[in-house]
């Protein structure tokens, strides 16, 4: 048999996913075949290299650039108000079936009067905070990201 016929059970014995028997009758399949053995060598190689590899952090420059473009703020602004809209039309929406649906089960109606009641204080709390840091700092423009 060749390498193909035996990469299933190779990635099982790999990952420590057989049995004691299925291992013991893979170990004497491994002495005697070289390319599952230089499989198995070259997977142990790979697994460390990925176990060891972190993602490099962005250059400060990078993020000052991203964050200074209109393009970005305006993306991100833009988002959160659809967001927004969204959640308020659906909201909106169960308030009204709750209202004027009576078979729609008191539990049912009950959750969706307190999510809604708990996302408009949400909202306020968001709008209030932010107002609240406008007009404190005097020199919220000079502040970088």
């Amino acid at each position: 048999m060749n390498l193909d016929d035996h990469t299933e059970r190779l990635m099982l014995y790999f990952d420590g996913e057989m049995s004691p028997e299925e291992r013991l009758e893979f170990e004497k399949h491994l002495a005697g075949c070289e390319s599952c053995r230089t499989a198995l060598t070259e997977m142990s190689a790979l697994r460390e290299v990925t176990d060891t590899m972190k993602l490099a952090d962005l250059p400060e420059a990078v993020w000052e650039k991203y964050w200074s473009g209109v393009y970005n703020r305006i993306e991100r602004s833009v988002a959160w108000i659809m967001f927004i809209i969204g959640a308020l039309i659906l909201n909106g929406y169960w308030v009204y079936r709750v209202i004027t649906d009576p078979g729609i089960k008191s539990v049912v109606g009950l959750g969706t009067v307190l999510m809604t009641a708990g996302f408009a204080v949400l909202l306020l709390s968001v709008f209030r905070e932010k107002r609240t840091v406008n007009r404190a700092d005097r020199y919220i423009s000079e502040v970088k990201r």
